[in-house]
């Protein structure tokens, strides 16, 4: 079954960082860099406390996922864990990279709304890994596969100003995203989550151009 797990795995991402390089590639110039305060906020807030807890260590002790703490009383935990990287530096580098590549895509699709997409999906991610597990960690990347979700269901309902081709991306990363719900993998109720957030979002735009 391990090997499954990877497969699905490898329905996900690699499809989000196909769409994502060929996107800079070819019409990274449409994104105006200067105007996205959304991901300028996330990573600056993320990079700052990610580095003060390689200072103050019991950063990661007040902020990760803890489940008897969360149960006495604790809330913030919910979202706090999103901002810190417990497993040390090559969490840090891969977060980093996905997180500077990803934000700056979606906010470009989605503005402001970004925010909600990114701590809609964290928040949905993180009480499903309460949920199913009671391991103490933490990490961005919850956040991270939401976005990667409104990415997928940027695609999926634009399809027609994409090649052919490109309505494979969203299906494959949506059913590996189902296949590992059934692994327990708290990044795959995010990504949907945040395909389902996301779909909100255009529809919301689309009857406004209707209206228009």
């Amino acid at each position: 079954m391990k090997i499954l797990f990877y497969i699905a795995n490898g329905f996900v991402m690699p499809p989000a960082m196909f769409f994502m390089y060929n996107f800079y590639k070819f019409r990274g110039r449409e994104i105006n860099f200067t105007k996205l305060p959304i991901s300028i906020i996330i990573i600056s807030f993320t990079a700052v406390i990610t580095s003060l807890q390689f200072v103050f260590p019991e950063i990661i002790t007040a902020l990760e996922r803890n489940k008897e703490a969360l149960l006495s009383g604790e809330i913030w935990r919910l979202i706090t864990p999103l901002f810190i990287q417990p497993m040390g530096l090559w969490q840090c580098l891969f977060n980093g990279i996905f997180i500077i590549v990803f934000l700056p895509l979606a906010e470009h699709f989605y503005g402001r709304y970004l925010i909600i997409i990114y701590l809609g999906a964290g928040l949905a991610g993180q009480i499903v890994n309460y949920y199913w597990s009671a391991k103490i960690s933490g990490g961005s990347s919850t956040a991270i596969y939401g976005v990667i979700g409104s990415l997928f269901m940027y695609i999926l309902l634009n399809r027609k100003a994409f090649p052919t081709g490109y309505i494979f991306l969203p299906i494959a990363g949506f059913l590996g995203a189902i296949v590992l719900c059934f692994f327990k993998d708290g990044h795959a109720p995010a990504l949907l989550v945040g395909g389902a957030l996301s779909s909100i979002s255009l529809y919301k735009s689309l009857d406004r151009t209707y209206a228009a």
